[in-house]
């Protein structure tokens, strides 16, 4: 008995250390890994970003796009009264190279609409807009003011705009639109004439666009800035801007010609900004061997070259080492400013449907261009464009995927692809060679575009609005296209 009290007795004294403090006094403490800092990068301006309200005195730190304007639709006041560039060989109808657009504006917001040939999936009539009317432009102002994006550049066609006396109502009456909506929703607004159609020869001459250039500045005041207060500035004067200078595909007009609309532009008061080829540089590619063009462009005050189509997602990355940081190094050596182009996509199926839409990424591809060009010291962004459903760069609302008007014809026809282009035949034609083609339409199999069925169907404006922010440095610098909350 005295034998086991003495055990229990030793062993309780060997247990007094482990009992008498916590056991986990004695245990290291654990080792966090450490995670890896991420860095967050954004945008060296280099410039004084634009305040809401203040006129806008430079095209630096502003994200603005091409606007066309060019729709019309029966009924809506038009002197053209029909489905103006909605249609495609005398037709506005289901059915490939029998419409000119690719996408399909959302209307849900638009005051007025027009009924068409075509229907919905629901079985309803599809409706399109004409910017022909004045709340149409209202409504794609506003869009600009809830996004953020600052301003567009307004198409004037040389072709139908001077000595054309339908087109020149139509694209009068827009502009007085955009002038009005301009000072309403504090959007910036510029003239820019499309050179397309311009002939030395014709009474669309130098002295027929320099009128209608002057007319414009005398009709709106551009030189008073209380009347149109945010018409687009650029070293003091209002800008106005020549698209198509210098292309090598044969337009009618020389670079000498060219330059004595600029000077006598300067003359009545505008600083210019001219549209030029992509090879303008290295004077390649798509633009004339003309070191006049260079000349030209150093005598000008903004410049920006045409991208659209020149590289996809892909070869993106070597189009920005070789073309876009090249170009950004010579304006900032002398002195312009350069605004890199964007493009969300681009697609003209129903015109050319023997040639392949780009694909838009869900966006991916669109930010990856602005992300490169902010990254490579960009102050400026034209992108390509707010409205162009026929060309498939549109960045304003369409349909999505799942809610576009069906494309299958009326009554079938022949597609006949004699190499080069497309054109309707009632019979098939057999006598083919080389790449020639002839399919019935129905059997190509040819819809409308449309915004992926997972966003929203203003998903481009609200990302060319977050470029925006990008550039101005209110959300950081990243190759990611942001999430939408």
């Amino acid at each position: 008995m005295n034998r086991y009290l003495n055990m229990l007795a030793a062993l309780a004294v060997v247990s007094v250390p482990f009992s008498c403090g916590n056991i986990d006094d004695d245990i290291p403490d654990r080792i966090e890994e450490e995670k890896p800092v991420v860095e967050v990068k954004y945008n060296d301006l280099g410039f004084t970003p634009h305040k809401d309200g203040e006129p806008f005195d430079t095209y630096e730190g502003l994200v603005m796009a091409g606007y066309q304007g060019w729709f019309c639709a029966p009924g809506c006041g038009c002197p053209h009264n029909r489905f103006y560039h909605y249609q495609e060989n005398g037709y506005f109808e289901p059915g490939v190279l029998k419409n000119s657009i690719d996408f399909w504006p959302d209307t849900a917001e638009y005051d007025i609409t027009y009924e068409t040939k075509f229907t919905m999936p629901d079985g309803s009539v599809a409706k399109v807009y004409s910017p022909y009317d004045e709340s149409s432009v209202m409504t794609h102002f506003s869009w600009m003011q809830e996004y953020g994006i600052d301003g567009v550049y307004m198409q004037r066609f040389v072709a139908e705009a001077i000595d054309n006396p339908n087109s020149e109502n139509h694209f009068n009456k827009v502009l007085d639109n955009a002038m009005a909506a301009s000072n309403k929703y504090q959007r910036a607004i510029c003239v820019m004439y499309d050179l397309g159609g311009f002939r030395s020869s014709a009474s669309r001459s130098v002295d027929a666009l320099v009128k209608d250039g002057c007319a414009i500045y005398d009709k709106y005041q551009l030189g008073d800035r209380s009347v149109q207060k945010y018409y687009l500035h650029e070293n003091g004067k209002p800008l106005i801007a020549l698209w198509g200078v210098g292309f090598n595909d044969g337009r009618p007009y020389t670079i000498a010609e060219v330059k004595e609309v600029c000077d006598r532009f300067k003359e009545k008061g505008y600083s210019i900004m001219l549209g030029v080829p992509t090879g303008w540089r290295t004077l390649s590619g798509d633009c004339l061997h003309d070191k006049a063009i260079t000349e030209l462009i150093k005598e000008s005050d903004v410049f920006f070259p045409w991208f659209v189509g020149r590289y996809d997602h892909n070869s993106y990355d070597n189009f920005l080492q070789n073309n876009i940081k090249a170009d950004l190094k010579w304006a900032k050596d002398n002195g312009k400013v350069y605004a890199p182009l964007c493009f969300p996509g681009f697609s003209w199926t129903h015109m050319r449907p023997h040639s392949a839409p780009y694909s838009r990424m869900k966006g991916d591809f669109l930010w990856k261009q602005a992300y490169g060009s902010i990254a490579a010291g960009a102050k400026c962004f034209y992108i390509a464009m707010f409205d162009e459903v026929d060309e498939g760069t549109a960045i304003f609302k369409v349909l999505n995927r799942r809610n576009v008007p069906s494309n299958e014809p009326l009554k079938d026809y022949y597609v006949f692809y004699d190499g080069s282009e497309c054109r309707i035949r009632s019979t098939p034609k057999t006598d083919l060679t080389g790449n020639q083609w002839c399919e019935l339409a129905s059997s190509l199999n040819i819809g409308f575009q449309g915004i992926d069925d997972d966003l929203e169907t203003d998903h481009y404006l609200w990302l060319t609005g977050q470029i925006r922010k990008m550039l101005r440095g209110e959300i950081p610098l990243t190759s990611k296209q942001p999430k939408r909350n």
